[in-house]
Parts: C-alpha cells; sequence; structure tokens
C-alpha cells in the first residue's frame, strides 16, 4: 500500500502534511540504540509557541500542503581533542547560538509504503542489489526485508530468534548485506539466505558499516569496543580508551578512519579509529547530548545528531566541532547524506519529521504524513531519494523531489539581515556563486559589487541569460542583467 504526499518544509513542526488512512495508533517506545523518546511542543526561536501551517492531505492522492514559518538555524562553539584515555566532556549549555531566518524551503514528496508484515522496521541500507534492506526490531517475526525502489514488493527473510531483533545493516564488499543482532553477526544474500556467528568473547554488536579496507565494522555498545570482521570471519577487537562510552552508530570517513558516537552520558564524544587501531576522541561541547547518529557529509566533514541537546553537530577530521541548534526543540535520530548536498535526518516521538540541514547550519523539517509513524533510520539511495523506516507505523518511507538550495543562509561570516558571504568570492552571473546550494534561492551575485551574497539580502543579482539564473526551473526570467526573481514562490 503505497500513501504520498507533498510536503513543504517547516522550521517548526507545528503543521502536518495530513494524516493517510493506514495511519496506525500511538508509537511505542524505541527499540534499539537511539533513545527515541518524546520532544516538546514546537517552539519559535523566541520561545513562543509556532502557529499550526498547512491544510491537511487525503490519502492516495498528491496534494500541496500549505505553508509554514521561516526555517532557522543556530551554531556554537566548538570542542577540542581529548588524549586516549578519554576525559570529561567539554562544557557547555544546553542551549546557545544565533537563530537566522531565511525564506521558506523547498517542497518535498514524501511517499510511504506499507510493509505486509507488522514488525517495527528500524535500521535501513542501499544494498549492492540496488534494493532497501531493512531490519525488524520486533522478534514477531525476527527478520531482515528488502523492498524494490518502486515500493513494491517487499521480500521478507526469517533469520535465527533473539530476545531482540537484528540491528544494524550495512552493504558488504561480498554483494551482500551484514547486520547486527544480539551477541552475533549476520549475513545475508540478495536471495535471502543467510549465516549468522557469534562474536567473540560473549561480545555484543550496534552499528556496522563497510570500512575502508573492505572489511565491516561494528560497535560493541554494552562492550565498549568497535570490532572489525573480514569477509573471511575473522574478528578483532579495538577497546574504547574511555571505559563505559556506549559506542552506538559507526561510519567511514573519506579520511581514511572510522567514525563513531560514544553515547554513554559519561562519555559525550566523537571517537576516531584508523584502521590500525588508533583511537583519538572529542568531547562534544553539550553535555549529555546523546550522540545517536553519524554520517558523512558532501562536505569532507562527518555530522551527527545530538538527541538529548536537540542538536545536529558537524565534526571535521582535524577535531573541530560546530553545533547547529534545531530551534523547533526536536530531537533528532539517525542521519544520512542526501544527493542535494544536505544533510537528513529523522525526528521520531512526537515530533514525527524528517529534517534537513545544509553544510551552512540551515534546519528545515518536514512532518510525516503517517501520525505517531517514529521515523527511525535513514539512508540514500542511488536513485538519489532518501529512504527511511517508520517504527511504529510499519512502513517505509521515501523522499524525493529534493531541490537542494532554497532556503539557506549561513550560520556565520554575515548578518543576520543576509550580507556578503565573506566578501571575496568574486562572480559574474548567479550561478558562479553556489555556497547556499545549487537551486533556486542560492546566493546570487550582487549587482553592484560583483561578490556572491546571500538571496535574502535581496540584491537583484547578474545574469546574461536565463540559464544564469537559479530559478529558471520556477519559471525565473534573465531581463535587463537580472533575473526576474531569486527565491522559491516568485520573490525578487
Amino acid at each position: 500500500m503505497k500513501t504520498r504526499f507533498v510536503c513543504l518544509g517547516l522550521a517548526l513542526t507545528a503543521a502536518a502534511c495530513g494524516e493517510p488512512a493506514s495511519g496506525d495508533g500511538a508509537a511505542p517506545p524505541g527499540l534499539g540504540g537511539s533513545g527515541a523518546g518524546t520532544s516538546p511542543a514546537a517552539t519559535a526561536g523566541d520561545g513562543s509557541v509556532a502557529p499550526a501551517g498547512g491544510a491537511a492531505a487525503t490519502a492516495g492522492g498528491q496534494t500541496a500542503s500549505g505553508g509554514g514559518q521561516p526555517s532557522s538555524a543556530g551554531s556554537a562553539a566548538s570542542g577540542g581533542e581529548t588524549s586516549a584515555t578519554g576525559g570529561s566532556p567539554a562544557g557547555g549549555g544546553a542551549g546557545g547560538g544565533e537563530v537566522i531566518g531565511g525564506p521558506a524551503p523547498p517542497a518535498i514528496t514524501i511517499d510511504e509504503y506499507l510493509a505486509p508484515t507488522p514488525s517495527q522496521p528500524g535500521w535501513i541500507a542501499w544494498g549492492p542489489d540496488d534494493h532497501i534492506w531493512f531490519t525488524h526490531q520486533s522478534t514477531k517475526p525476527s527478520a531482515v526485508s528488502k523492498v524494490d525502489k518502486s515500493g513494491m514488493p517487499f521480500n521478507e527473510y526469517k533469520v535465527n530468534v533473539t530476545n531482540i531483533g537484528p540491528r544494524g545493516i550495512a552493504p558488504g564488499p561480498d554483494g551482500n548485506l551484514w547486520y547486527t543482532k544480539q551477541g552475533g553477526i549476520g549475513k545475508i544474500q540478495p536471495s535471502g539466505q543467510f549465516e549468522e556467528f557469534g562474536v567473540p568473547a560473549g561480545g555484543d554488536s550496534a552499528g556496522i558499516c563497510l570500512g575502508p579496507d573492505s572489511a565491516l565494522w561494528f560497535t560493541q555498545q554494552q562492550h565498549n569496543k568497535v570490532s572489525r570482521v573480514g569477509t573471511d570471519k575473522q574478528f578483532k577487537d579495538f577497546v574504547v580508551p574511555t571505559a563505559d562510552s556506549g559506542p552506538l552508530a559507526i561510519v567511514a570517513g573519506k579520511d581514511g578512519n572510522l567514525w563513531f558516537t560514544e553515547a554513554a552520558v559519561g562519555a559525550n564524544k566523537i571517537g576516531r579509529l584508523s584502521p590500525a587501531g588508533e583511537f583519538k576522541e572529542y568531547p562534544i561541547p553539550t553535555p549529555a547530548s546523546n550522540p545517536t547518529g553519524i554520517a558523512m557529509g558532501a562536505d569532507g566533514n562527518l555530522w551527527f545528531t545530538e538527541h538529548d541537546a536537540r542538536k545536529i553537530g558537524k565534526i571535521t577530521p582535524a577535531g573541530e566541532i560546530t553545533e547547529f541548534l534545531i530551534p523547533s526543540g526536536n530531537s533528532p535520530g539517525r542521519i544520512a547524506s542526501g544527493a542535494d548536498g544536505n544533510l537528513w535526518f529523522t525526528e521520531s516521538g512526537s515530533a514525527n519529521s524528517i529534517g534537513r540541514i545544509t553544510v551552512l547550519g540551515q534546519v528545515s523539517e518536514y512532518p510525516v504524513p503517517s501520525k505517531a509513524s517514529d521515523p527511525y533510520d535513514i539512508v540514500a539511495g542511488t536513485d538519489g531519494n532518501l529512504w527511511f523506516t517508520e517504527l511504529s507505523s510499519n512502513k517505509v518511507g521515501r523522499v524525493s523531489n529534493l531541490k537542494g538550495g532554497g532556503n539557506l543562509m549561513a550560520s556565520s561570516g554575515m548578518g543576520g539581515g543576509g550580507g556578503e558571504l565573506g566578501g571575496d568570492t568574486a562572480c559574474t552571473k548567479d550561478i558562479d556563486c553556489k555556497e547556499s546550494g545549487k537551486a533556486c534561492g542560492g546566493d546570487v551575485c550582487s549587482t553592484d559589487k560583483k561578490v556572491c551574497v546571500l538571496a535574502v539580502s535581496m540584491d537583484k543579482g547578474t545574469c546574461a541569460t536565463d540559464d544564469d539564473c537559479w530559478c529558471k526551473g520556477e519559471g525565473a526570467k534573465c531581463t535587463g542583467g537580472m533575473c526576474s526573481f531569486t527565491l522559491h514562490g516568485g520573490a525578487p
């Protein structure tokens, strides 16, 4: 069963895209590694309650929802590196960071596909067979499933039963999917044939990823280890220097290292591990932030979620951390890098949304059509879309129609009312300016100064032909050396 909605992004999630007829009841507590918890009511950046926006849509048809409040973003200071022996996290408040507004974000399309068996879809991966694979967090049944990128059919493969269902899942170098489970590791072929084997020394397993050395790397959340397993089924363990750090999510960085979150309150760090076994750990500035998901960004940095701090963090390969406040106060879960160059994340509990943050720190949020769906994990597909699991509505969702660009403003280097992007990016036409993406709403080339400025500064910009206008796809024309409009919705 499929339902489709077109959502307009909101800075806050008070508005909804509408409830499909197949929406289910209230969400149970989150399972697996991340806390799914509930979020407070959506509030504006000044603390006031945000008004609801958008008309509801009906199930089964494509309907545009109403608009919302302009998006906002905030940033905080960065943390430093600790020694291999760990230490207490750096201080810092739970709030902080200037919130900068911008124009309304672009629309996206959310499609939802109902899984045949109610079994709480959890972690998700894009498989080497060009299908979407996900684990079932429930043991009714204990299973791994795949679904075609058209949204059907679903194929479910039952695996060995433990007290909880399979957890993390990742593509392997051998054309198979590898998954974590209670006390073990599993390998499943595209045909559904699987093999499972125990983690040595009675270990456990949580997040998993394909490493730079063509081996699978996974975290042992309870046993404080990051481990490696090759396709030859040979294991090697690496003990995290900080005791009881709770390593959870893990990803391979472009720098050739493995990066992981240390979610325990007493750790609260981002860890880095070389394939040779050398650790470095970086304290997150906000205490007890509960770092839950981590992804490699198109900008070469690692991006992570701070579930309990309600922030998105960015860490450079050198270990410099920047935090971006989610103005609505919603809690982010898992995170993935999209084909549009932005980061996309899940918001479970009462937020019930998919969030987007640009590499400049602009946040927008899109409510999931099914109420109380608990969007859990998210992954980018080779089809250019984002796919996510809905833990409590038993669905897999697809985010398409990504426009990139749009509601973008940098978190530093300019005034809140718009201005020059550092004042040193020379240009001759609007499409020379890419700091805010490559779509309608991206920066323009200042008419007078010939440097890139924010589109929201309302500078008329510079063009020679229609092709020089970021908003050409929405009907903008180059007239008199300026584009007829530079923001979504036909704004000048």
